[in-house]
Protein backbone atom coordinates (compact mmCIF):
# COMPACT_ATOMS: atom_id res chain seq x y z
CA UNK A 1 0.00 0.00 0.00
CA UNK A 2 1.50 3.32 -0.59
CA UNK A 3 0.69 6.14 1.95
CA UNK A 4 2.98 8.04 3.41
CA UNK A 5 4.03 7.05 7.16
CA UNK A 6 0.58 4.55 7.74
CA UNK A 7 1.80 2.63 10.37
CA UNK A 8 -0.79 0.50 11.29
CA UNK A 9 -1.58 -1.89 14.97
CA UNK A 10 -2.14 -5.37 14.41
CA UNK A 11 -5.28 -6.96 14.50
CA UNK A 12 -5.88 -10.84 15.95
CA UNK A 13 -6.83 -12.12 12.36
CA UNK A 14 -5.58 -10.39 9.52
CA UNK A 15 -2.57 -8.80 10.84
CA UNK A 16 -1.03 -5.64 9.04
CA UNK A 17 2.71 -5.83 7.78
CA UNK A 18 4.74 -2.49 8.08
CA UNK A 19 8.06 -2.73 6.11
CA UNK A 20 9.86 0.37 5.92
CA UNK A 21 13.45 0.97 3.92
CA UNK A 22 15.96 3.05 5.46
CA UNK A 23 19.32 5.39 4.05
CA UNK A 24 20.85 8.53 5.14
CA UNK A 25 18.19 11.06 3.68
CA UNK A 26 15.32 9.68 2.40
CA UNK A 27 15.81 11.11 -0.82
CA UNK A 28 17.83 8.39 -2.98
CA UNK A 29 18.00 4.56 -2.31
CA UNK A 30 14.83 4.43 0.30
CA UNK A 31 12.83 7.02 -1.54
CA UNK A 32 13.11 4.55 -4.35
CA UNK A 33 13.12 1.19 -3.06
CA UNK A 34 9.86 1.83 -1.58
CA UNK A 35 8.51 3.65 -5.03
CA UNK A 36 9.66 0.26 -6.63
CA UNK A 37 7.97 -1.71 -3.42
CA UNK A 38 5.02 -0.27 -3.44
CA UNK A 39 4.27 -0.26 -7.42
CA UNK A 40 5.11 -4.04 -7.12
CA UNK A 41 2.87 -4.89 -4.37
CA UNK A 42 0.16 -3.41 -6.34
CA UNK A 43 0.68 -4.33 -9.94
CA UNK A 44 2.17 -7.88 -9.05
CA UNK A 45 1.47 -9.26 -5.65
CA UNK A 46 -1.73 -7.94 -4.75
CA UNK A 47 -3.18 -9.36 -8.06
CA UNK A 48 -1.19 -12.14 -7.42
CA UNK A 49 -2.15 -12.67 -4.00
CA UNK A 50 -5.77 -10.98 -3.33
CA UNK A 51 -5.54 -11.40 0.73
CA UNK A 52 -2.32 -9.14 0.75
CA UNK A 53 -4.37 -6.26 -0.26
CA UNK A 54 -4.52 -3.52 2.71
CA UNK A 55 -2.02 -5.70 4.83
CA UNK A 56 0.95 -5.04 3.94
CA UNK A 57 2.14 -1.09 4.14
CA UNK A 58 5.12 -0.10 2.52
CA UNK A 59 7.16 2.96 4.15
CA UNK A 60 10.53 4.58 4.44
CA UNK A 61 12.74 7.02 6.25
CA UNK A 62 16.13 8.30 6.74
CA UNK A 63 18.75 8.43 9.77
CA UNK A 64 19.94 12.14 9.06
CA UNK A 65 17.59 14.35 7.13
CA UNK A 66 20.06 17.76 5.82
CA UNK A 67 17.65 18.23 2.39
CA UNK A 68 14.12 17.99 1.67
CA UNK A 69 14.18 18.27 -1.76
CA UNK A 70 14.28 14.95 -3.64
CA UNK A 71 17.14 14.71 -6.60
CA UNK A 72 16.02 15.53 -10.14
CA UNK A 73 17.31 12.44 -11.14
CA UNK A 74 16.02 10.11 -8.43
CA UNK A 75 12.14 11.58 -10.64
CA UNK A 76 14.13 10.34 -13.65
CA UNK A 77 15.32 6.53 -12.85
CA UNK A 78 11.97 6.09 -11.46
CA UNK A 79 10.65 7.01 -14.96
CA UNK A 80 12.62 5.45 -16.55
CA UNK A 81 11.55 1.78 -14.61
CA UNK A 82 8.26 3.24 -14.90
CA UNK A 83 7.65 3.33 -11.70
CA UNK A 84 5.27 6.08 -10.74
CA UNK A 85 6.70 8.88 -7.98
CA UNK A 86 5.65 8.12 -4.34
CA UNK A 87 5.76 12.27 -4.06
CA UNK A 88 6.55 12.67 -0.14
CA UNK A 89 8.95 14.68 1.83
CA UNK A 90 11.72 13.01 3.43
CA UNK A 91 10.96 11.62 7.12
CA UNK A 92 13.52 10.87 10.10
CA UNK A 93 13.18 7.64 11.92
CA UNK A 94 11.71 7.72 15.03
CA UNK A 95 10.59 5.41 17.31
CA UNK A 96 7.27 4.97 16.05
CA UNK A 97 8.81 3.53 12.69
CA UNK A 98 11.02 1.44 14.70
CA UNK A 99 8.41 0.36 17.11
CA UNK A 100 5.92 -0.64 14.44
CA UNK A 101 8.16 -2.42 11.86
CA UNK A 102 8.13 -5.99 11.31
CA UNK A 103 10.86 -5.64 9.05
CA UNK A 104 13.30 -2.82 8.65
CA UNK A 105 15.38 -2.66 5.46
CA UNK A 106 19.05 -0.50 5.34
CA UNK A 107 21.22 0.64 2.94
CA UNK A 108 23.93 0.34 4.40
CA UNK A 109 25.79 -1.52 7.69
CA UNK A 110 26.24 2.38 8.78
CA UNK A 111 22.63 2.76 8.29
CA UNK A 112 22.06 -0.31 10.71
CA UNK A 113 24.24 0.24 13.10
CA UNK A 114 22.80 4.23 13.13
CA UNK A 115 19.58 2.90 14.11
CA UNK A 116 20.43 0.14 16.64
CA UNK A 117 22.48 3.24 18.51
CA UNK A 118 19.93 5.59 18.84
CA UNK A 119 17.12 3.14 19.71
CA UNK A 120 18.24 1.06 22.29
CA UNK A 121 15.12 -1.34 22.86
CA UNK A 122 14.93 -2.33 19.00
CA UNK A 123 14.56 -6.06 18.01
CA UNK A 124 17.71 -6.31 15.84
CA UNK A 125 16.48 -9.39 14.24
CA UNK A 126 14.06 -7.27 12.29
CA UNK A 127 16.75 -4.99 10.51
CA UNK A 128 18.70 -6.38 8.31
CA UNK A 129 20.30 -4.25 5.21
CA UNK A 130 18.76 -5.08 1.98
CA UNK A 131 21.53 -7.67 0.39
CA UNK A 132 22.07 -9.25 3.10
CA UNK A 133 18.06 -10.17 3.36
CA UNK A 134 18.23 -10.70 -0.25
CA UNK A 135 21.42 -13.30 0.58
CA UNK A 136 19.14 -14.86 3.29
CA UNK A 137 16.21 -15.50 1.38
CA UNK A 138 18.02 -17.38 -1.66
CA UNK A 139 20.04 -19.46 0.96
CA UNK A 140 16.58 -20.57 2.59
CA UNK A 141 15.54 -21.38 -1.11
CA UNK A 142 18.08 -23.10 -1.88
CA UNK A 143 19.44 -25.38 1.88
CA UNK A 144 16.93 -28.56 2.02
CA UNK A 145 17.51 -27.73 6.21
CA UNK A 146 15.83 -24.77 5.97
CA UNK A 147 12.89 -25.28 3.18
CA UNK A 148 12.58 -28.76 5.49
CA UNK A 149 11.81 -26.29 8.40
CA UNK A 150 10.26 -23.79 6.74
CA UNK A 151 7.65 -26.68 5.29
CA UNK A 152 6.93 -27.77 9.01
CA UNK A 153 6.33 -24.03 10.34
CA UNK A 154 4.06 -23.03 7.22
CA UNK A 155 0.17 -22.83 7.76
CA UNK A 156 -1.91 -22.94 4.88
CA UNK A 157 -3.33 -19.50 6.65
CA UNK A 158 -3.78 -15.88 4.80
CA UNK A 159 -0.64 -14.95 7.79
CA UNK A 160 2.03 -17.33 6.11
CA UNK A 161 3.84 -14.06 5.00
CA UNK A 162 4.28 -13.08 8.03
CA UNK A 163 5.37 -16.65 9.44
CA UNK A 164 7.93 -16.17 7.14
CA UNK A 165 8.95 -13.19 8.56
CA UNK A 166 9.61 -14.74 11.54
CA UNK A 167 11.51 -17.24 10.22
CA UNK A 168 13.91 -14.85 8.29
CA UNK A 169 14.16 -13.16 12.29
CA UNK A 170 15.17 -16.46 13.44
CA UNK A 171 17.97 -17.48 10.97
CA UNK A 172 19.44 -14.15 10.72
CA UNK A 173 22.04 -12.77 9.14
CA UNK A 174 25.03 -14.16 11.83
CA UNK A 175 23.71 -17.81 10.48
CA UNK A 176 25.09 -17.65 7.00
CA UNK A 177 27.80 -16.33 4.85
CA UNK A 178 27.07 -12.79 3.99
CA UNK A 179 28.06 -11.91 0.61
CA UNK A 180 31.21 -9.95 -0.11
CA UNK A 181 29.41 -6.61 -0.75
CA UNK A 182 26.00 -5.85 1.57
CA UNK A 183 26.22 -2.19 0.99
CA UNK A 184 24.26 -0.55 -1.58
CA UNK A 185 25.97 2.86 -3.08
CA UNK A 186 24.87 6.20 -2.40
CA UNK A 187 24.20 7.94 -5.92
CA UNK A 188 23.43 11.07 -4.30
CA UNK A 189 25.55 13.65 -6.47
CA UNK A 190 25.76 11.02 -9.10
CA UNK A 191 24.75 11.13 -12.95
CA UNK A 192 21.77 9.53 -14.01
CA UNK A 193 23.88 6.13 -15.05
CA UNK A 194 25.09 5.78 -11.28
CA UNK A 195 20.85 6.47 -10.17
CA UNK A 196 19.71 3.52 -12.96
CA UNK A 197 22.10 0.88 -11.70
CA UNK A 198 20.98 1.53 -8.23
CA UNK A 199 17.48 1.40 -9.15
CA UNK A 200 18.09 -1.68 -10.94
CA UNK A 201 19.82 -3.39 -7.70
CA UNK A 202 17.13 -2.03 -5.77
CA UNK A 203 13.91 -3.48 -7.92
CA UNK A 204 16.10 -7.26 -8.27
CA UNK A 205 16.15 -7.55 -4.73
CA UNK A 206 12.94 -6.26 -3.73
CA UNK A 207 11.60 -8.99 -6.27
CA UNK A 208 13.55 -11.87 -4.55
CA UNK A 209 12.28 -10.64 -1.00
CA UNK A 210 8.36 -10.34 -2.29
CA UNK A 211 8.69 -13.45 -4.40
CA UNK A 212 9.44 -14.75 -1.08
CA UNK A 213 7.30 -13.60 0.96
CA UNK A 214 4.05 -12.80 -0.99
CA UNK A 215 4.07 -16.20 -3.27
Amino acid sequence: MTGKRKINKPGKKNKTVNINFICSGNTCRSYIAEAIASHLLKTIYNKRKPDLKDRVNIGSAGTDISITAIPVNTFRALDIFEIPNIKFKPTPIDELIVEKSDLLITMATSHKLNVISKFKRIDRRKILNLLELSNIILYIETEDIYKRVITSKLSSSSNDFIQKIQIIKEIGSESIIKPEIIDIEDPFGSSIDKYVEVSKLLKENIIIIFDYLFR
